[in-house]
């Protein structure tokens, strides 16, 4: 008795042990991208997918992605309520004219909740960004950068999505010396 309860468990084991690679809902071999439908952001292309997928303004999922090994990437978390982030994304609305066409992309992730999220679209319309502004009003993304989840912060990430520099809170000069940074990382201007 006691070998045919083992080998049940045995047995029971080895398939709860496989169910998840073989799945439920779908054939072995196929998979289907968490993402799928999702639009993309910044430099699409073949390059790499960054596993970053929010909402932009019109509730589009939209998955970050990048079209070349040179591409960099700055998530700047940020609210309607909090001045100086507003403040900073202003400056770096400038930078991002300067050096899009290098291969620079940025991303305005907009943790607001759902008592502001509503101000959100107007007011990045009355700026006038250029860059998608996305909403992580769950603050899932942001946790996965800056885990006190303090703003303004930015996390500068390069093309397969590593982190190569980040930055909690914001004064005067924080963007130049940003701009400086990335002025050394990213390609130089096509002539």
């Amino acid at each position: 008795m006691a070998t045919s309860s083992n080998t049940l468990s045995w047995s029971l084991a080895l398939a709860l042990a496989f169910s998840p690679v073989l799945g439920c809902d779908q054939p072995a071999g196929e998979t289907t991208s968490p993402d799928a439908g999702a639009k993309t952001a910044g430099n699409a292309g073949p390059y790499a997918e960054l596993d970053i997928t929010l909402p932009d303004l019109e509730d589009d999922d939209v998955t970050i992605t990048s079209a070349s090994a040179d591409s960099v990437h700055i998530l700047a978390f940020w609210a309607i309520w909090c001045v100086p982030c507003t403040a900073e994304l202003a400056k770096m609305k400038g930078m991002y004219d300067r050096l899009q066409p290098r291969g620079l992309e940025i991303y305005a992730v907009s943790i607001d909740g759902p008592d502001t999220m509503s101000r959100v679209p107007g007011f990045a319309a009355q700026e006038g960004w250029r860059f998608p502004v996305l909403y992580d009003s769950d603050t899932e993304i942001l946790a996965r950068y800056n885990p006190k989840g303090d703003i303004p912060f930015y996390a500068v990430l390069d093309a397969t999505g590593n982190i190569i520099k980040t930055h909690q809170g914001y004064v005067k000069g924080d963007v130049i010396e940003l701009e400086q940074f990335l002025d050394q990382r990213l390609p130089a201007a096509a002539e």
